[in-house]
């Protein structure tokens, strides 16, 4: 078998990967025996398959997936939500569900109860975090992994160098709290660094530099 890109390698829809049809994965398509990218992204090897982690790719909601949402409607029993990429969620209101009183414009932070032929249900009760300050920012969905990390680790450099709170939803909306608009704009920035460079070695030790130039050198802009 012979493959034709290395581990975590930008490639383009057509591009060849592979001569073996066994090693088609995601985001891939085999033809005349051959494999080739599907679309565009960055390859990624795991249990002898070729696999694209897709540049962009719309938000698919998942039972437990955190998400960052705006509050659009209140309605006698639930709340609406924007998720992004035209979803809506809904929040119920009855009983003691949804302890915190939202209002329109309210910027939420839960998890995804259920997904699926019935529509995106949110957790409210203790699950629901109301946000009433920061920075608020969206991503492509497809990049939240590698702004979390491995175990939380790239979550733990943004928060730890900063001294931010991040809420970071599945759905590519990120909150951004810190006791200061440029230790936020900082974050932000340093997210933006993550999304264009996730393919290149050594992103941890220049987002942490990244960081502290931008806050210790009071060089801290308004990006994204």
């Amino acid at each position: 078998m012979s493959i034709y890109v290395r581990e975590r390698e930008v490639v383009t829809p057509g591009q060849l990967l592979s001569d073996d049809p066994r090693s088609a994965g995601s985001y891939t398509y085999v033809y005349n025996g051959k494999v080739y990218a599907a679309v565009a992204g960055i390859t990624q090897f795991r249990d002898s398959k070729v696999n694209i982690l897709p540049a962009k790719a719309p938000y698919k909601p998942s039972e437990s997936d955190t998400i960052v949402g705006i509050i659009t409607d209140l309605k006698p029993s639930h709340y609406e939500v924007d998720l992004g990429w035209h979803l809506v969620g809904f929040l119920h209101t009855a009983g003691r569900r949804t302890r915190t009183r939202l209002q329109i414009g309210d910027v939420v932070y839960t998890r995804v109860k259920y997904s699926g032929v019935r529509g995106v249900f949110l957790e409210g009760g203790r699950e629901l975090v109301k946000i009433d300050r920061g920075l608020l920012m969206r991503v492509s969905p497809v990049k939240i992994p590698r702004i979390i990390g491995k175990k939380g680790s790239m979550l733990h450099v943004l928060s730890s160098e900063s001294g931010c709170k991040l809420y970071v939803g599945r759905n590519g909306l990120i909150a951004i709290v810190g006791d200061s608009p440029e230790k936020e704009f900082a974050v932000a920035s340093a997210i933006k660094m993550i999304e264009s460079e996730s393919h290149l070695p050594g992103l941890t030790e220049r987002v942490t530099h990244h960081i502290r130039k931008k806050i210790i050198g009071g060089e801290v802009v308004g990006e994204g």
